[in-house]
């Protein structure tokens, strides 16, 4: 299953258990307003998703990889969402990794921080 894919990249088999979120935003126009007795009137232009993942089990070249392809200005992504599988443009603003294992003879294990992808 296609979980997570950036510009042609499976990352499907590093997110951790309980380590995918999907959220769904509205975007309102400046004409989205409160009457004076608080009721919402609200001009929706669009909807936007917004995924969240943490990865583990990486090495340190499949995480630059990664931080190569999220810190370009927008990209692809192929991911499964409540509503099947779907193919969008998207951006990520922050990035972070840790290195979880050192080892003298070997490259070390890496994981990422939660970081999420807006779409476009």
């Amino acid at each position: 299953m296609d979980l997570l894919i950036i510009n042609g990249h499976d990352y499907s088999k590093f997110i951790l258990h309980e380590g995918y979120g999907w959220a769904r935003n509205d975007l309102d126009s400046e004409k989205s307003t409160r009457t004076k007795d608080g009721v919402m009137r609200r001009d929706r232009i669009t909807t936007k998703r917004k995924l969240t993942f943490t990865l583990s089990g990486m090495t340190k070249e499949q995480v630059a990889q990664l931080d190569e392809d999220l810190q370009l200005v927008s990209f692809t992504v192929s991911y499964m969402d409540l509503h099947g599988q779907q193919t969008r443009e998207f951006y990520c603003a922050n990035f972070e990794s840790t290195m979880v294992t050192a080892t003298h003879n070997g490259p070390g294990c890496w994981a990422t921080k939660p970081f999420s992808m807006t779409e476009i």
